[in-house]
């Protein structure tokens, strides 16, 4: 037989080797080939058919290899040695062109120790041929780097092999344990060593220029399965050991696991995971094996999290080790008999691996070892727009119902529960909002059930993205789904006792909008009144001193200072009378850089960016010198702003003017030069009716039988523009309806309460608690950006569609379509202003007034809804702010937030949703380290901070993203499998120079709906078919700009 002449020829080799008579290298290579081949011909059982097809090609390999070490000499010499009847055993299997499989194949016990031995050899002719497989490789993936710990994990695993066959040897030779519970080891130990073989096979039959990535993949599994055998092995030696015959008997006393035996083992499931089978015997369900990997990966994922350490740790991975090697047993038999596992396939008896009772078991001993004690509290959410997020949540709910993945079908049973009963207590309690009540306990099951709603999203992310996820199974989703169901059961008792009859009242219905009125710019920024206030400005502007003059406007908030500011700003006069101009918000936080910055970049057109302060005040001054400049400072609200600012600010003596708006009468006192403060008065009850006429009925006139009521309205507004705005836009839900200009008259007199000076304010309160529920969290969202910002309409729906507060309660509208509504809504309501249209009369950016703004970050503040960080990043505590959303506008200071998190605390809490910055720095720092611990990320936006590269393996972990902006040079983006979700991708890049090509697997992206990037190409000629492929997948996609 063959392997018996493969045995005789290394005989001879090893002897000629020894003499020195020929080529030494050409011996070993010869050598090594054919301890290999003896291997695979000798056990040839359950290999496939291209694995036999390979073989046969080593084969005639060997043969040339033959006749070029043994081509020199005589003809008698390769007779005595059996050189022509090797070659001609060699070639007849090389030319066989059978591929039937052996199955059956049970090796009694000197066999199994020879075919040990043989893997042991292969295992040490391991590292030539791994250098060999990965050289071609080193220079396009960088393999080369990773040789030896590769090398290091196969020696573990022959030294691990050489002990379980020790092991093996002894109790054939010694009897030392029961044989009885060694039989079932047989076939496992089999097992085991066909995929040292396979392994062994995969790198013998790569050549150079083959993919090398499934045998660099391999010794994670296979280190892992020899570890498991080996645990069992020692378990059964350990209980059954006669000690005074077997002298190694303290070999068994370490009962320490392996190290680096949780990562093998992930590695192990990692592979598992991804081999998909159909067609499985009904006693071992894929779906079953789905589960118990998923469940596994999310322990192993979170021992971390846990001081779950010691003897008990080690016994619970133990069990996950054994299910892992069941689960391996199962697919590969599966694979090997290509649809069904065959009766005589392994000794190994499938029926008896129970891998689903196994892994019920496993959970049983997780949840009672470590959170059976352990206490649920809930945390706070947010409650506004309950309704609005309860519906986002019903949409996710549903479609992971639909989705085929062994996590999800582990969470099954709790999603099924809570889609059932969400979805009754959303209805009711929609049904409930469409009147007016005080109906206490209605009320605060809501707030509970919205709050529980929240819980459970936070616990099902979690657990997807394997953040302290066994917490999260066995303490907080039971706890939530019960205590939901408690709630149902007391809503259906108020029901059936009829106690939500309630009173009807005009509550918008969210499927209904406002009448959108497209209309002319001029309504949008009307002004009644400060004729001669403007008149007054403007001579002191063009008139007046030839020196530098500091022009105060001082008024309250809401008073109209800015307005009328921007109106005299803008005129015509104005801008020919200077030469440059700047405006320039200065805001109750400022940074003296970024201010000087700003005011550098209007006056000489410039993006050219300064870091030091001194050189920047040195370059504003230098450029204003000879110049006759018009520079308004908006909002200041101390001294110290205009100290840090006014030497830069040169007299030229020709005339040049600064305009200083502040609600504080120091202020214009401190920064006066030669004109005195100009206080804003207030309007007359006459001007208020005319503005907030024009502001509901804008080119109507209004109804005679309404003139009186407006007036009484407009005297409550006392005097201030912002009130009256305001007041207009609730009034226009029913403008020609009497009785409802009454109640706001009425609910304008009990909110501004006479000794108030803050009615802006008050008002603004007023106007919040009129809007729908829907709208609220739409409106306290664009709080996120930073003062007077011009938002991007496109940017924002697209941000309000991923933060899920967009109803898409009407089926075939799009949710763009229906956010447009939304915006239109708040525009309507005068709490959102128009900043810019498109040409067809659309809004292309709208702005928060500043009294607004602040309105939101207070009430966010309140409602724990976001956190906007403005300040100086020392006061930004992390422990103590519990939003899950955190914008921030500082740029310079935000990578120190990041330094002095890294040195003492985490600066992100784990929890947060929504990660979006507003500064214009170009900063060296890159976020996404930090950034990629936040697994629960739903919106991240990091536009304004330039990343030198990007690779969407940074952001792997990030599994929830839907929205995602980047500033970056170099892009480097394969995403389809790490962000299933992902609706928004905007990608800014740094050099127009720099162009990237987008691959067609990008648009396997089926949640795609905007987007952006720029210098980007796709290459029709190389990719047109698979581009036209996957595009039709992107049923969704509503803006792509490349």
């Amino acid at each position: 037989m063959v392997h018996n002449d493969i045995e005789d020829m290394l005989d001879h080799l090893r002897r000629i080797k020894s003499r020195g008579d020929m080529n030494v290298v050409k011996i070993e290579t010869l050598e090594m080939e054919l301890r290999f081949l003896r291997t695979f011909i000798k056990y040839p059982h359950a290999l496939l058919p291209d694995s036999l097809v390979e073989i046969r090609k080593k084969a005639k390999l060997i043969v040339e290899m033959l006749h070029s070490v043994f081509g020199g000499i005589s003809g008698e010499y390769k007779t005595s040695l059996n050189v022509e009847r090797l070659v001609s055993e060699l070639q007849e299997f090389s030319e066989d062109s059978g591929t039937s499989l052996i199955y059956n194949v049970e090796l009694n016990d000197s066999y199994m120790l020879e075919y040990m031995d043989y893997l042991d050899q292969n295992l040490n002719d391991a590292p030539r041929y791994l250098v060999r497989s990965v050289a071609f490789f080193a220079e396009k993936i960088n393999i080369l780097q990773k040789t030896d710990r590769y090398l290091r994990k196969v020696k573990v695993i022959q030294n691990k092999i050489r002990f379980i066959r020790y092991l093996y040897g002894a109790e054939i030779n010694g009897n030392y344990v029961d044989r009885e519970k060694l039989e079932g080891m047989q076939a496992r130990i089999q097992f085991m060593a066909d995929n040292v073989r396979q392994f062994c096979l995969d790198l013998w039959v790569k050549e150079d220029g083959d993919d090398t990535s499934n045998i660099e993949s391999e010794p994670h599994y296979l280190l892992c399965l020899v570890m498991i055998l080996e645990m069992e092995m020692k378990k059964i030696f350990l209980s059954e050991l006669k000690a005074s015959k077997f002298t190694q008997s303290r070999t068994f006393k370490d009962k320490k696991l392996p190290k680096g035996f949780s990562y093998q083992l992930h590695c192990l499931l990692v592979y598992l995971r991804d081999k998909k089978l159909d067609n499985f015997p009904p006693i071992v369900s894929a779906r079953n094996i789905d589960v118990a990997i998923e469940f596994m990966l999310v322990f192993l994922g979170d021992i971390p999290n846990h001081v779950i350490n010691g003897n008990r740790l080690n016994e619970l991975l133990e069990k996950v080790g054994v299910l892992a090697g069941d689960i391996l047993c199962v697919i590969q038999m599966q694979l090997l008999s290509g649809s069904t596992i065959k009766d005589d396939a392994s000794k190994i008896d499938l029926g008896t691996i129970q891998i689903l009772e196994k892994i019920e078991d496993l959970k049983a001993q997780v949840e009672e070892r470590y959170y059976r004690s352990v206490i649920y509290r809930p945390s706070q959410f947010p409650t506004v727009g309950g309704l609005s997020f309860l519906d986002s949540l019903l949409r996710k709910l549903n479609e992971m119902l639909k989705s085929e993945s062994g996590l999800d079908f582990m969470l099954k049973p709790y999603i099924v529960i809570l889609e059932k009963e969400l979805s009754y207590l959303t209805s009711v309690f929609r049904n409930v909002a469409k009147v007016q009540h005080e109906h206490e306990i209605l009320k605060d099951l809501q707030r509970r059930t919205i709050n529980l709603a929240y819980e459970a999203e936070v616990s099902i992310d979690s657990i997807l993205a394997q953040c302290n996820a066994l917490w999260y199974l066995f303490c907080s989703l039971p706890a939530i789904v019960k205590e939901i169901k408690n709630i149902r059961e007391k809503v259906t008792e108020m029901r059936f006792k009829n106690l939500l009859s309630l009173k009807p009242c005009s509550v918008i219905d969210p499927s209904k909008h406002l009448p959108i009125q497209h209309s002319n710019l001029r309504y949008d920024e009307e002004i009644v009144g400060f004729e001669n206030d403007t008149k007054n400005i403007l001579r002191l502007l063009i008139r007046g001193t030839n020196e530098l003059d500091v022009i105060p406007i001082v008024g309250m908030g809401g008073q109209g200072k800015t307005t009328i500011a921007r109106k005299v700003y803008n005129n015509d006069n104005v801008i020919s009378h200077f030469d440059v101009q700047a405006w320039c918000i200065i805001s109750q936080i400022h940074n003296r850089r970024e201010l000087l910055q700003e005011i550098f970049s209007q006056v000489t057109g410039s993006k050219y960016k300064v870091d030091e302060v001194g050189e920047l005040a040195d370059l504003l001054r230098k450029s204003l010198v000879g110049k006759r400049y018009l520079i308004v400072l908006d909002d200041i609200w101390d001294g110290m702003a205009w100290d840090d600012l006014r030497l830069s600010f040169p007299d030229g003596r020709n005339g040049s003017r600064i305009v200083v708006t502040t609600r504080l009468d120091k202020v214009g006192e401190d920064v006066k030069h030669h004109s005195d403060p100009y206080f804003l008065p207030f309007l007359t009850p006459e001007e208020s009716r005319e503005l907030l006429q024009k502001k509901v009925f804008q080119n109507e006139a209004c109804p005679p039988e309404l003139d009186d009521v407006s007036l009484d309205v407009a005297r409550r507004c006392k005097g201030l523009p912002l009130v009256v705005v305001l007041a207009s836009g609730i009034i226009k839900k029913k403008k020609t309806e009497e009785f409802w200009w009454h109640e706001v008259k009425d609910a304008l007199f009990s909110y501004l309460d006479c000794e108030t000076e803050d009615y802006s304010r008050e008002t603004m309160q007023l106007s919040y608690d009129n809007l729908p529920d829907y709208l609220k969290p739409c409106f306290l969202y664009m709080g996120m950006f930073p003062e007077d910002a011009r938002i991007r309409v496109s940017k924002l729906i697209s941000l309000w569609i991923a933060e899920g507060f967009v109803q898409n309660i009407e089926s075939e509208r799009l949710m763009e379509e229906t956010a447009e509504g939304y915006l239109m809504d708040l525009i309507s309501s005068n709490v959102v202003m128009v900043s810019k249209r498109r040409y067809n009369g659309k809004v292309k950016y709208c702005q928060l007034h500043d009294v607004a703004l602040h309105f939101c970050l207070e009430r966010s503040r309140q409602e724990t809804f976001m956190l906007a960080v403005k300040e100086h990043y020392r006061d930004f505590q992390t422990s103590i702010w519990k939003e899950s959303r955190v914008s921030f506008s500082f740029s310079t200071e935000l990578s120190e937030i990041a330094l002095l998190g890294s040195r003492t605390r985490k600066p992100f809490h784990q929890h947060v949703r929504s990660l979006m910055t507003n500064g214009t720095e170009f900063l060296d720092w890159n976020p996404f380290r930090q950034v990629s611990e936040l697994r629960l990320l739903k919106v991240l936006n990091l536009s304004s901070h330039l990343v030198i590269a990007l690779s969407s393996a940074t952001l792997k972990p990030l599994i929830h993203l839907k929205y995602l902006a980047v500033f970056t040079c170099e892009f480097d983006f394969h995403p389809e499998s790490h962000f299933p979700h992902l609706e928004t991708l905007i990608v800014k890049r740094f050099s127009a120079s720099i162009i990237s090509s987008v691959l067609p697997t990008f648009w396997k992206m089926e949640k795609l709906r905007l987007v952006e990037i720029t210098n980007a190409v796709f290459h029709l000629d190389n990719d047109k078919h698979r581009i036209f492929e996957e595009s039709p997948k992107l049923v969704n996609l509503r803006t792509l700009r490349l």
